[in-house]
């Protein structure tokens, strides 16, 4: 932050004396404000041993302090407080909301958090979400049971935050979410979607008076940049506005009342926006420093003062050595293993401190090593490493850059690590849709897959067709004819595939990547297994039996795959049966969620010599959590990042 040397207390004491009326004394450390009074309710500044002391009239004493503990002094314009919402952000990745509400802040996802020098504070990076997608890292305030934070939105409210987005090249063009509430009503910050006269710019956005009313700010956020954001809507005026580095940059009218979201999306996301009661979309892809809502609606002049605080808070701009930084916290590591960290702009031999936050004796630095293909570093962890909570900071000739803070679970046996099924192939590549040709092909070129999954119909007329869903634009698929279904389209333009052309593609790849073959559960038993039937007899003709494996919702499919071939990979999805009742029966593995995979089952499992799989795990604290519970699979939509994963286990063991 910017510092005022204080050369000596009766200079500043005469200065208190022509400060103007409406300017507020701040006293900062540490990049806070720690004591904050009008200037003419001071009366004098006094120093004792290296003590700075405040007094009021009748020689009240309103603040003191070491001097050594004070980075600066200042004259500002007193701002408004935040009395509805103001989230302040950890050092361990948890955040809080300190405002005169006390609202619970939920973590998903273990967001990273990292000290800005530049702000004098811990921000949020959520380097993990796709542009736009489901986060898989969000912080979540809920305000169903709270009706004073639902009469402050409904009245008319304020809406602040700081943020800097991260991307390459030119913004996506697609609605990209920070802090918002959104579903069917509500209000938000975000980044909207090219429309009309609409571009990818900074906007707020509530729902008032029965539609939505888009406060445009202009203003196309380039990467790496901070931005002061303030949405207002005002009530009584019938207006909102939207200011950017506390320049007002759009007003728009807005008579009506304030309309709510649908009632499982009563929350406040940061990293996204509500899509329902468990899920979060429209994901960020950058920082967020702070997040604050009012009750009251602003003032020009007050958000004025905001933007004012803000830089004269602010310090130099940190040093960005690395960016994209990214990693996986909670792994099982080894005392004398190494451990990745992914980002670009790493060197050969930075090093890392990894300050213990529990205990600084166990505090260690390592030495980097760059990974063979540049996409980061790779490093050994030192044979004293204990399991705990570490800040990581990178530091290279003189400079430092915090990493954010990292959960190393040290044992003596890592589990084996999750191999990876691509969910109904690697989906979101380039070009690629699900179940598609294209996406089976990304799959097997990621090479370390262990499987690509794809879901199978079967038509009125014998030709098994390639879609998840029972129909597609709208044709049913199992009541359909072939030359009523070939020429759907997928959303990247393909043809609907027949089961013929991916094992086309599987015959002619050599990454050693299976096919994990979904028969879906057609109207009735006959025509499921009818199905499985078909499904055989393709894989049989193409000689693909070593390259393929069966999974089902329905245990008469899977009865029938082991009946019809017997030698067969078949694993069980619908979570309700024992792994001794599949054993009994010939199935070779179960194919469950998260939360129908007990312990008791996995253990029972590989007693039998069963595999198991746990379905569909995308949040990067969920693929981490499967790795540790000694699961032989993990399906995913992210199979690039869940490879990560499972190379480390794969190479620490």
């Amino acid at each position: 932050m910017k510092k005022l040397v204080v050369l000596s207390i009766s200079l500043l004491a005469s200065l208190i004396g022509y400060a103007g009326v409406a300017e507020d004394i701040c006293v900062f450390h540490e990049g806070v404000v720690v004591f904050e009074t009008n200037a003419d309710d001071i009366d004098s500044v006094a120093v004792a041993d290296d003590v700075v002391s405040f007094f009021g009239h009748g020689a009240k004493l309103l603040y003191s302090s070491k001097q050594s503990d004070i980075d600066s002094i200042l004259f500002l314009a007193p701002v408004p407080v935040a009395d509805v919402l103001d989230v302040k952000f950890n050092a361990d990745g948890t955040a809080e909301d300190v405002s005169a509400m006390g609202n619970t802040v939920e973590s998903h996802g273990n967001p990273e958090t990292f000290f800005s020098s530049e702000f004098g504070r811990y921000e949020v990076r959520f380097s993990d979400n796709a542009w736009a997608g489901n986060a898989n890292r969000y912080y979540k305030v809920s305000y169903a049971d709270n009706v004073a934070f639902q009469n402050a939105l409904a009245d008319g409210h304020t809406m602040e935050t700081v943020i800097r987005c991260q991307y390459s090249g030119t913004i996506a063009d697609a609605e990209s979410k920070y802090f918002s509430s959104h579903q069917s009503g509500g209000t938000g910050l975000m980044i909207s979607k090219i429309s009309g006269a609409r571009k990818n710019e900074l906007t707020f956005l509530p729902h008032v008076g029965g539609s939505w009313r888009w406060a445009t700010s202009g203003v196309i956020p380039e990467p790496y940049v901070y931005y002061h954001i303030v949405g207002v809507w005002n009530k009584s005026e019938n207006k909102a506005y939207i200011y950017i580095n506390g320049e007002l940059k759009n007003t728009i009218a807005t008579s009506g009342d304030f309309k709510f979201p649908n009632s499982t999306c009563y929350y406040f996301a940061i990293g996204g926006d509500p899509s329902n009661a468990t899920t979060v979309n429209a994901s960020w892809n950058g920082d967020v420093v702070l997040a604050r809502i009012y009750d009251n609606p602003l003032t020009t002049a007050e958000v004025k003062s905001l933007w004012t605080r803000l830089e004269n808070m602010r310090g130099p701009k940190d040093e960005m050595m690395v960016s994209d930084v990214h990693y996986y916290t909670g792994l099982q590591v080894k005392a004398g293993k190494g451990l990745d960290i992914y980002g670009t702009g790493f060197q050969e031999g930075d090093k890392i401190t990894f300050a213990n936050l529990d205990d600084a004796t166990k505090s260690f630095v390592v030495v980097c090593s760059l990974m063979a293909d540049n996409q980061g570093v790779h490093f050994t962890l030192p044979e004293n490493v204990v399991s705990g909570n570490y800040r990581m900071s990178l530091s290279r000739d003189g400079m430092t850059q915090d990493l954010g803070s990292n959960q190393l679970v040290v044992v003596d046996k890592l589990a084996r690590g999750s191999q990876v099924i691509a969910h109904r192939g690697y989906w979101k590549a380039p070009g690629a849709a699900q179940n598609s040709r294209a996406s089976l092909k990304a799959a097997l070129a990621l090479k370390d897959c262990y499987g690509s999954e794809t879901d199978v119909w079967l038509t009125t007329d014998g030709h098994i067709m390639v879609n998840h869903d029972p129909s597609l634009n709208g044709v049913t698929i199992q009541t359909s004819t072939y030359d009523e279904v070939k020429n759907l389209t997928l959303s990247n333009g393909e043809k609907i595939p027949q089961l013929q052309d991916l094992l086309e593609i599987l015959a002619a790849d050599d990454s050693g990547t299976k096919l994990i073959i979904e028969v879906k559960t057609h109207s009735s038993v006959a025509a499921t297994c009818a199905c499985v039937d078909s499904v055989v007899s393709a894989v049989k003709a193409m000689g693909l039996e070593d390259k393929v494996e069966y999974i089902a919702f329905s245990y008469d499919a899977c009865l029938e795959f082991v009946k019809k071939v017997p030698a067969a990979k078949v694993a069980y999805l619908n979570g309700d049966k024992s792994p001794q009742t599949l054993h009994a029966n010939g199935i070779t593995g179960l194919d469950y969620t998260q939360a129908k995979t007990s312990d008791a089952y996995i253990k029972d499992a590989h007693a039998l010599g069963m595999t198991v799989n746990v379905w569909t795990i995308d949040a990067n604290d969920q693929i981490v959590y499967t790795n540790n519970r000694d699961i032989d699979y993990i399906t995913t939509n992210y199979p690039e990042s869940a490879i990560k994963v499972y190379r480390h286990y794969k190479e620490n063991r």
